[in-house]
This record gives C-alpha cells, structure tokens and sequence, in this order.
C-alpha cells in the first residue's frame, strides 16, 4: 500500500508541475499581444529585437519590369532599384514607398519594396544616397543598410560605398523594408547645452552580439536591443573647446563652461578600440548657450535674442528671425535679427552672397548691419558663412549652427546718404524648425 501511495503522490506531482509550465508558457505567448509594448526583445542569444512594421507615408512608386531589367526610384529620388537583365522571368509590376522607420538603429527614411518576398534570380542593387549628416554621431564604416523579416527583426550588413555619387549600395535577391542603419553610436550626435550646464554622453551598440565592430557587407547581423559599449572597445574620450569631460567607460558628462566660448560648438569625442588595431572616432557636436540666437560685434558684448516662430519655410526660403535686446542687458527686445537661406547646402556650409544668404541686424536707430559692405556702386559680400552643426527638414526638430561676417557692412544713415563701415560680426543661434507655410 506504501509503494501504491508513493506512486499516487508522484503522479499528481508530475500533473501539477506540467499546469505549471503550461500557465508558464501561455504567459509568456501572451506579453507580445498588440496592445502592450512591441518593443520588446527576443528572449536568447543574438536574436534581436522585434520591432513594428512600418507605416505608409505616401502613395507607391510604381514600374513594370521585366527580363530586360530596368530601374526604380522612390519619390524623394533617396533610393533607387537597379533590376538585371535576367533576374525576372516575366514583366512584373514593382512598387517602392516611404513607411515610417521602426529600425532602433535606423537613421533617415525607410521604404518598403513591393511585392514582398520576390525572389529574383539574380541580385538586384538597393542604392541609397547619403549626406554627411548621416554620420554624425557615428562612424562612415559603421552605417549600413537593413532589412525587416517577417518576424520584425531588422538584419544589418554593410554597404558599398560610392564617395563620388554619394550612394550607399547593397545587393539582394528579394523585397522587404529597407533602411539605412548605424551599428554604434555616439549619444547625442549633437547637442545643445546651457551655460554652466551638464550634458549626459553615451556610447550604444545598436546590434544584438556585444562586438563594437562595423557591419560587413554580405554579412547579417540582428539588430537590436540597444545596449551600451563595453568597457573593452572604449580607448579614449576627448574634448575639443571650452568646459569640462569626465569620462566613465560608456558614459562621459560634459560641463559647460559659465561664459560664451570662443569656439562653439565645442567637439566631444570617443575612439572605439577596432579588430586588427583599427580605431573609430565618434563626435558629438554641442552648442554651449540658450535657445535662440547669441552674436557680438566687433568682439564686443554678447548680444542675445529670442526666436519666437522658429525656422520658417515660406516660397522656398528658409527665415530665422529674432528679437533682440540691443543693450545687452534684461530688458525688453528692442532690435530685429534675420537670417535665410535656401536648404541645406553639401557640407552644411553657406558662403555669403548679395542675396542669398542673408543676413541683418538692426538696432533702434539709423544703423544697420549686413552680409555685405558697400564702396560706390561696388557690393562685396562678405567672407566667412555659416556653418550648419544640426539640420533637420522634420517640423519640431532643431537646426543649430554657428556664422562669422569677417567683413559685414555697418550702414549708418544720415539725411539721404549712408556710409559704410566693415565690422566683425560672430554668433551661434539654435532653434526648432516648424510646419512650412
């Protein structure tokens, strides 16, 4: 009867334990329904991260191609599909259109190829056209391109680079969402600070392995979850400017400085520790003052002004215009500020024109300062420009960056005659961009 007993004991045991796992594993099915987060990791090794599929942003690009091969652009000319003689068997119709980017390590837009899932005998090439904002923040050799799988798992390899048409390159053989990616980053990329302020830097591997190297084309790795670099791949931080860095592995804490430097923004750096004694370096751009825009004359005080609108996009021109308190102090504005341009140009850097750009300040009075000085009937633009640190086309995003007028015309008004005096004139401005007009 023991033994009958021992054997009865063991088997609802066994039932019990089997309700227990199966409570378990329900449970666990269960935490990816839709309507909890659906950022949540994979459980295991270098799996990656599930991520959303993207959403439709505009009406689908479409071509017929067939067994001649052909090509296929999306309609902000960022992207471009170049189809193989032979790599279809049939004309068939193909489609591309701009979703939202659900890519954790994703920079820029992301499009979806159609249909999903065609398989082409031969490789097609997926072909993005990159600006050097694309590696703020980041390496070149760290940025590559990436797919989405049917699972919601982005997979990153590297790209061919193509300096001169400035297109980033891989090949496939089938259709999914495709975006550009970064596979380490420094955060922020760029940044903005107060005086005497502190901003909190950090290095993040965007990939699923713990290896701070750059994607190799051909290659996939699983992107996702973000994690921190480790200690092993950090060689050094470094600051270029004014204020204080105090580095701790992964992190780093810049303060800045009580006063306007004289170089802004300042340049926060980390080298990363590469295979075969290779070495990444990573800087962030960050602007030292208040919002708004910060300039002086002639070396003179800094003079201070609000930018209520923003950057406004209004007939194709882009309008930053201020309200200044001429005498330096806390009292109310009482000088106007402006300056335009249009789009961001290659290298994020404007030289003046007698147009555009353009640039004035005008303090109460008869006086006026502008990008150019005049002698007679001779205009002559100003050397120097202005130098974009951060740019967004993204309404609520910021557009920072710095100006110097080595030679800017100081006109004084006097009766129906004006004289001209070259000045100096240096400021740094930081504002968000809005809806265009």
């Amino acid at each position: 009867m023991k033994r009958i007993y021992s054997s009865e004991r063991l088997r609802i045991l066994l039932l019990l334990l089997g309700f227990i796992l199966f409570i378990a594993v329900s449970c666990k099915k269960t935490s990816l329904n839709p309507d909890e987060d659906p950022y949540i990791p994979e459980t295991g090794t270098n799996s990656g991260q599930i991520t959303p599929v993207g959403t439709v942003l505009e009406t689908a690009v479409t071509a017929t191609i067939g067994p001649s091969g052909g090509t296929l652009q999306s309609a902000d000319n960022e992207l471009r599909i170049t189809i193989p003689a032979g790599a279809v068997t049939s004309d068939k119709v193909f489609s591309i259109q701009q979703i939202t980017n659900t890519n954790i390590a994703g920079t820029g837009a992301a499009y979806r190829l159609l249909p999903h899932g065609t398989q082409f005998s031969k490789p097609v090439t997926l072909s993005f056209v990159y600006d050097t904002l694309l590696f703020e923040g980041t390496a070149p050799e760290a940025v590559g391109i990436a797919y989405q799988d049917e699972k919601g798992i982005w997979w990153g390899q590297g790209a061919v680079k193509d300096a001169v048409a400035k297109t980033l390159s891989v090949s496939t053989t089938h259709f999914s969402d495709w975006s550009l990616f970064q596979a380490f980053t420094l955060y922020p990329a760029s940044g903005a600070v107060n005086l005497a302020q502190t901003l909190d830097l950090n290095v993040y591997n965007n990939m699923s392995d713990e290896l701070a190297v750059p994607p190799v084309p051909g290659t996939l790795r699983p992107i996702g979850p973000q994690q921190d670099v480790t200690a092993q791949y950090i060689k050094e931080w470094k600051l270029g400017g004014a204020g204080t860095l105090t580095p701790g592995g992964s992190e780093a804490v810049y303060t800045a400085p009580a006063s306007m430097p004289a170089r802004n923004p300042v340049a926060v750096s980390v080298a990363l520790k590469g295979p075969d004694a290779a070495q990444y370096l990573l800087v962030s751009n960050i602007y030292v003052g208040p919002e708004g825009v910060t300039f002086r004359i002639d070396n003179g005080p800094w003079l201070h002004g609000t930018i209520p609108l923003g950057v406004v996009l209004a007939q194709g021109i882009h309008n930053l215009d201020a309200a200044v308190v001429s005498s330096g102090s806390n009292g109310p504005a009482d000088a106007a500020f402006s300056l335009k341009w249009r789009g961001y140009p290659p290298g994020g850097h404007l030289n003046w024109g007698d147009s555009i750009p353009w640039f004035l300040y005008q303090p109460p009075g008869n006086t006026a300062y502008q990008q150019f000085i005049v002698a007679g009937k001779v205009i002559t633009p100003s050397a120097g420009g202005v130098d974009f640190s951060r740019y967004t086309e993204t309404p609520g995003g910021i557009i920072a960056g710095s100006f110097t007028l080595e030679r800017a015309g100081k006109r004084v008004l006097t009766g129906t005659s004006a004289t001209w005096t070259p000045v100096k004139i240096e400021g740094y401005f930081r504002t968000k961009r809005v809806a265009p007009l």
